[in-house]
């Protein structure tokens, strides 16, 4: 099998297990290297429209019927559960109901395949995760038909993982087969920047699509973490967000439609903080319609929006010069006053996010 077949009708995968039930089929014959009874690593999965083929770490370069085995997930049986499972399909099929029936794989992936991703995720690296969100375009509202899904979370390891003088990595990321980015943090890492005003952190505190929060961790975190805002950083980071696009993406008449919506959230964001000393909307729309006061304005972006959600992420089209220079206006005078923008602030202890550290990690032993 050449690679491009294997990228076309195989997901690869880590966490499967296959428990051999016979070792012949009708389709394929005997194959005698397989041990009835006997457990085997699963490197590949596809499912088809009539059958379901996988790859094993035992026999390289081979592939089998799955239905000559029991297959696991994580040590937990799922055998008449994976045909059903967008996470196996060939990716050929994937794509092809993706494009069919688009919302039907949106709410698979956000209601069965993320959360068992999460699972997943605790399971390979021992953690116990407290919070998962949606961050990036489907948090903001102006997802494309083939974006991917961005899951940030925050995860507590067991105790005796503190008790070391040695610097460990405190980040986990792994992307899945079917467009699911999950990263995330660890907890005395993200108090840490949540101490700082992490802008990135902040967002994931007030995410609109929430996959998963432990009750606890929840309450308290929402209890503190306004008193670690800081307006300056967060009007320097939205700054820095929409100069980086503009000069990377925008100078040109054809937009690219997902950097100039990254460009004027930013700027409406850097509005937001000067207006509100407080942490901007995650959701684009709350965003635009409490700062956007010109109706023909918000129309516009409306309809942008629209276009967005309909089209692909690649997508480039010449926007509104109304709306452009409305964006660029506002980004010449951010540009221009972020460096006098002081406004009060207060200095809090980190004495409630070492309380928060040391019950998280207490409940997780």
């Amino acid at each position: 099998m050449t690679e491009e077949y294997i990228k076309e009708y195989f997901n690869q995968v880590d966490n499967l297990t296959a428990i051999c039930r016979v070792n012949s089929g009708w389709a394929r014959g005997e194959h005698p290297e397989l041990e009835i009874g006997s457990t085997y690593h699963v490197t590949h999965i596809g499912v088809l429209r009539s059958s379901s083929n996988i790859m094993l770490s035992e026999f390289p370069g081979r592939s089998y019927n799955a239905s000559c085995f029991d297959i696991f997930e994580n040590d937990m049986p799922i055998q008449h559960e994976y045909s059903q499972d967008p996470r196996f399909w060939a990716p050929y099929l994937r794509k092809l109901y993706r494009k069919r029936n688009p919302q039907w794989i949106t709410e698979h992936i956000e209601d069965v395949a993320i959360p068992s991703h999460l699972k997943d995720i605790e399971h390979r690296y021992n953690v116990k995760i407290l919070l998962a969100v949606e961050s990036g375009s489907r948090a903001w509202g102006f997802e494309s038909n083939n974006s991917d899904w961005d899951v940030r979370f925050i995860y507590v390891h067991k105790p005796e993982w503190y008790f070391t003088v040695e610097e460990q990595r405190d980040v986990i990321e792994h992307m899945y087969e079917d467009d699911v980015d999950l990263a995330g943090w660890e907890l005395r890492k993200a108090l840490s920047l949540l101490r700082r005003s992490n802008p990135s952190l902040l967002e994931w505190l007030h995410s609109p699509k929430v996959y998963y929060v432990d009750p606890e961790f929840g309450k308290r975190i929402l209890e503190v973490e306004k008193d670690y805002f800081n307006p300056v950083k967060s009007m320097y980071h939205y700054n820095r967000i929409y100069n980086k696009h503009n000069e990377r993406y925008l100078q040109q008449e054809s937009y690219h439609m997902k950097r100039f919506l990254y460009y004027l959230r930013g700027v409406l964001a850097c509005q937001w903080i000067e207006a509100n000393k407080s942490i901007p909307p995650v959701r684009f729309q709350d965003l635009y319609e409490a700062m956007v006061t010109e109706a023909d304005i918000k129309a516009t972006i409306e309809d942008l929006i629209e276009i967005k959600k309909d089209g692909k992420e690649c997508d480039t089209l010449s926007v509104d010069k109304g709306l452009v220079e409305y964006a660029q206006k506002l980004a010449d005078y951010y540009n221009e006053s972020v460096g006098s923008f002081r406004p009060e602030q207060n200095k809090v202890s980190a004495d409630a996010l070492d309380s928060i550290l040391f019950d998280m990690v207490k409940n997780n032993a």
